[in-house]
């Protein structure tokens, strides 16, 4: 398996772990979101203005933690480690936090500290797993991907570009990972959070143990 297949599907699965979680945060945290930071500051200046701060300051903590983590993650892709082992350092750390998160379903943990944690979770899944084939897609936020799926479809139908017509596919797979992550969340996980932790746990590892098992040979450097 090259590596370009691997991301890609750890891509995909990353955007269904993170519309699952976006939908346990909306139904549990008051409508708030964890990889749509343009819906929490659309929520948190509505609320300052017509609520105030004591109400509105609930959303500061998943936009510091969105920007920490990545800023953290974007530091960590520059470790002098080979393509593949960088990858898989990657995928586990996003376990270890997602193990993390999990325990925490089971300590008194209060909304503040669990709203900073999972934005700090999604500005690290956003930084380092955003590729499906060539093409950078953001597995969390979905209104670039909307964009640039009807901007390839145009391209793809108009100007005969058979790339443009691979990007919209890759992009479109992304926006329904996502949509199918939230579905699942709410349908068959009723968006709990042991549940929903739990799940993305079970995925993430048995992706660490296929891309262990599936190595690249010879890797080559990643951008």
């Amino acid at each position: 398996m090259d590596f370009s297949t691997k991301n890609s599907l750890t891509t995909l699965f990353q955007t269904f772990i993170m519309g699952s979680i976006d939908a346990y945060t909306f139904q549990n945290f008051n409508g708030s979101f964890v990889s749509a930071q343009t819906g929490n500051l659309v929520v948190f200046a509505y609320e300052l203005a017509a609520k105030g701060w004591q109400t509105a300051y609930v959303r500061v903590p998943v936009l510091i933690g969105f920007l920490l983590g990545a800023f953290i993650s974007q530091a960590c892709k520059h470790l002098k480690l080979s393509t593949n082992h960088r990858f898989s350092a990657f995928l586990l750390l996003s376990i270890l936090f997602l193990g993390l998160l999990y325990g925490a379903m089971f300590t008194s943990i209060t909304e503040l500290p669990m709203l900073f944690s999972l934005g700090l979770f999604s500005g690290y899944e956003l930084t380092v797993f955003n590729k499906i084939g060539g093409t950078s897609v953001n597995n969390g936020i979905m209104t670039g991907n909307l964009k640039n799926f009807s901007n390839n479809v145009y391209e793809a139908i108009f100007s005969h570009d058979h790339d443009a017509l691979i990007k919209a596919g890759h992009f479109l797979s992304g926006i329904c990972m996502f949509v199918f992550g939230i579905l699942f969340s709410t349908y068959y996980l009723k968006a709990t959070g042991t549940r929903v932790f739990l799940c993305a746990l079970l995925i993430n590892t048995i992706l660490l143990i296929i891309v262990t098992i599936f190595k690249e040979a010879p890797s080559q450097p990643q951008d």
